[in-house]
């Protein structure tokens, strides 16, 4: 991380508190049976993506600001994806809504390195447990869901 983007996020690490975390959406694909093992060469595709917005809440009279920022994920095990349309086997997807109550004035650049990488991370506890539940239940092999680095993979 630049240090541009650290004093940035201190910036909205300062004015920002945490409100709510909510599952806002959820998709599972259980798509082709599995080929035999021998001839099973699967790979693993991740997604991720985050908008935000800020919004007023409240009366004239006590009126506050929050930030909500969409986190959009998802895994899936495809047959190959080098072709355009790969065979999917399995997949998940979620979009979470991460809440903060702005208690400070946050410029928009902060706003915008904070959602990208604190809201992610979040998130990120809670969408591994819904990942593992949920291919858990269908009797699907494990996905690899590592710990948040904060890279654009995750």
């Amino acid at each position: 991380m630049s240090t541009a983007d650290s004093t940035l996020l201190q910036q909205a690490v300062a004015g920002l508190r945490l409100h709510d975390i909510v599952l806002y959406e959820s998709h599972f694909v259980h798509g082709e049976p599995f080929p035999e093992a021998e001839e099973l060469a699967a790979v693993q595709q991740h997604k991720r993506g985050v908008s935000y917005r800020v919004t007023a809440f409240g009366s004239e009279e006590a009126a506050g600001k929050r930030l909500q920022v969409v986190v959009s994920l998802g895994e899936r095990l495809v047959d190959d994806d080098s072709k355009d349309e790969p065979t999917i086997y399995f997949g998940v997807e979620a979009e979470y809504m991460v809440i903060y109550e702005l208690v400070t004035d946050v410029s928009e650049e902060a706003l915008h390195v904070f959602s990208n990488l604190n809201a992610v991370h979040n998130v990120w506890p809670f969408w591994r447990q819904h990942v593992f539940d949920l291919i858990g239940k269908a009797r699907l092999p494990p996905l690899q869901i590592p710990l948040f680095s904060g890279g654009a993979d995750g």
